[in-house]
């Protein structure tokens, strides 16, 4: 009987032990989500901002279009020289129609799901740590804290276009746990269900951002860390402990879809359709190449720079911007840029060399150092992309394992009391981030704190001013007096100056300049300027529709047909207006036969419009269809009984 009883006493404890951590567990969970839910709280009211958001939601037909058959269209069309079709799908689950709204539709679904998304993340990012870690509780925290709150997370999540960050970590950070079931899993039955599993979420992962392929990479690093007999080897015996066929079958699957993603990317951001998978109405420009032309050296300066930055900033996130520009070529070419490269490398070489040395002792430091390292190697610019020399939404995965070192250290290499101490300062630590996300958040609240922010540590950055400039434009346009409007617009001017005294090639700051000066009567200036939009962009059909506005206020008809017929071409948003517009010079010109399909589409719009049916009368009977025309004359008077003009020319071709 004693020995039952004590057996039932030592069974008691351990439920409460259990019930306790499990507790304690979700306490620590719950208070997590909690800093991150409340570190975005203001981003809630976020508007849309004019980067990439109009061209992802706003104006994006696959996003708002009503169609059932637009699901086919998102997974053949690229955004953007990007193809994530599962983002775009995403955000038109989002899609709402605002009565209220500014552009008739509301950001708040699109930013709310933005960031639970992020909440979701940061749970998932508290699971893996958790399992990684042997359970421990303050490391899970430690890092899922870090993730929730760091300021330069704030791009990733309260920026809406970023949706594919958010979304491509759910599915990455999912199948790295289900990778982990696979492998802890006994049954086969089971394991081939996670295998399975971890496969289609790396699919999904790859279908939301193409920075995924690097996901095969971060199984091999789970495989050295979670496997024992990888413990205290040096480099070399990992490679051979791992390369075994087995091993090798296992993920060649990965690697398959992997290098099939990363070559549609580099060809699509390449300007280039890659096996004409796509569909592809217009050519895509070549973002790959929009920087200048980069030595070997370099890239290779710059890629380490950029590194060592990301190092820096997730200690001191300070200075944070939504755009790194590219210094000017001379600044370069400078000894000091020169040298600060070289230490760079120098610095990365150093972190590498001491991440191998530590091998033997333990695999803390070269397992986050790899994980950082692997998950934001492919943004390092080692191959330019784009304008920005860095950005720090390409942080959002890669400071999970910066963030482990530490946590890993404080919990398993500090004495007792050390590591009561280190504990204290580190929640110090995330308070100051969790404070500076708060007003990081605000940055993005619309276009013009975001650009204003970027403008006061870049002033002469080329685009914050045309984005700037554009939405000052916008204002504008919706101004409710005069005075107003003319504050706006010399706003714009001011931006796209400073945009044009830096050589730009936007064809958006051109065009906005040319609007300005037409609304202000200055007809030939304004032709300048929408001269230079079309040279910068031969696409651009809205610069070519504005620059038929100026030839007719210049009474240059034959030119604005011209016009209007390659606006069409690029700008078929805009048929109605075009075709309005390029009939009344058709009929002024005596162009009568070019004239009569454009009435006919004017009818099939307007088919109670009496204008329409009276002019196409009138190039009916010039170019010899009596009959056709009598029948239009006919239809004016029944549309508008008191159309004398209209009588006196039927009776006359009756009379005829």
């Amino acid at each position: 009987m004693k020995k039952g009883k004590g057996k039932a006493r030592r069974f008691s404890a351990e439920s409460q032990g259990k019930g306790y951590k499990n507790t304690t567990l979700i306490a620590v969970l719950f208070i997590t989500v909690v800093l991150t839910l409340t570190a975005y709280r203001r981003a809630f009211d976020n508007e849309f901002v004019d980067w990439d958001d109009f061209t992802y939601v706003v104006n994006n037909n696959l996003v708002r279009s009503q169609a059932d058959t637009v699901l086919d269209d998102i997974f053949s069309i690229p955004v953007s020289s990007n193809y994530h079709p599962l983002t775009i799908l995403s955000l038109r689950l989002n899609n709402n129609s605002c009565q209220t709204c500014q552009n008739g539709i509301s950001p708040a679904p699109f930013i709310m799901w933005n960031i639970i998304l992020h909440l979701a993340n940061t749970v998932l990012v508290f699971l893996l740590v958790y399992r990684l870690s042997g359970k421990k509780v303050f490391a899970s925290f430690f890092v899922a804290v870090v993730f929730g709150v760091h300021p330069l997370h704030v791009e990733s999540v309260a920026w809406i276009s970023e949706r594919k960050d958010v979304l491509y970590s759910f599915f990455f950070l999912s199948g790295l746990l289900s990778y982990l079931a696979f492998k802890d899993a006994t049954s086969s039955i089971y394991k081939a269900l996670f295998y399975i599993l971890t496969f289609i979420l790396f699919v999904f992962s790859c279908l939301s951002k193409a920075v995924a392929v690097v996901f095969p990479l971060v199984l091999v690093l789970i495989d050295y860390w979670t496997e024992p007999h990888f413990d205290r080897a040096n480099i070399l015996q990992v490679i051979k402990k791992w390369t075994d066929l087995r091993r090798i079958l296992l993920i060649l699957p990965f690697l398959v879809v992997s290098l099939f993603t990363g070559l549609l990317a580099y060809h699509l951001q390449n300007g280039e359709n890659f096996l004409g998978l796509m569909r592809i109405d217009k050519d895509l420009p070549d973002v790959v190449n929009t920087v200048r032309k980069l030595t070997v050296f370099q890239r290779i300066g710059i890629g380490c720079a950029g590194l060592v930055s990301y190092l820096i900033k997730f200690f001191l996130p300070f200075k944070l911007s939504a755009i790194y520009p590219y210094p000017p070529e001379e600044v370069m070419k400078s000894a000091g840029f020169i040298a600060g490269m070289a230490v760079s490398t120098l610095i990365t070489i150093a972190i590498a060399v001491t991440s191998v040395a530590f091998m033997k002792k333990t695999k803390i430091l070269p397992f986050g150092t790899a994980f950082f390292f692997i998950t934001i190697m492919l943004v390092l610019q080692f191959i330019s992309v784009g304008i920005a020399i860095k950005a720090d939404r390409y942080t959002y995965i890669p400071y999970i394992g910066l963030a482990f070192i530490p946590a890993m250290f404080i919990e398993e290499k500090l004495r007792e009391r050390t590591r009561k101490t280190i504990v204290i300062i580190s929640c110090f630590f995330v308070v100051f981030l969790w404070f500076l996300t708060s007003r990081q958040a605000d940055v993005w609240q619309n276009t013009e704190t975001l650009w204003t922010d970027v403008i006061k540590k870049y002033p002469e950055a080329e685009t914050p001013r045309a984005s700037r400039g554009k939405f000052y434009t916008r204002k504008s346009l919706s101004a409710k007096s005069v005075s107003e409007k003319t504050y706006f617009e010399e706003k714009a001017l001011a931006d796209f100056m400073v945009a044009v005294k830096v050589r730009t090639k936007n064809t958006d700051v051109y065009e906005g300049i040319g609007y300005i000066l037409a609304s202000r009567g200055d007809y030939k200036k304004a032709l300048e300027y929408f001269n230079l939009a079309i040279i910068a962009d031969q696409q651009n059909g809205s610069a070519y529709y504005n620059r038929a506005l100026v030839y007719t206020s210049l009474n240059m008809p034959e030119e604005a047909i011209k016009d209007y017929t390659t606006a069409l071409r690029y700008s078929p948003e805009k048929k109605r207006e075009i075709i309005n517009n390029r009939s009344n010079l058709l009929l002024e010109t005596g162009r009568f036969r070019e004239v009569i399909p454009d009435l006919d589409y004017l009818i099939s719009l307007e088919p109670t419009n009496p204008n329409h049916y009276f002019n196409r009368a009138t190039a009916r009977l010039v170019t010899g269809d009596i009959q056709g025309a009598a029948a239009d004359l006919r239809q004016v008077l029944r549309l508008n009984p008191a159309d004398r003009e209209a009588l006196e020319l039927l009776k006359k071709i009756q009379s005829g």
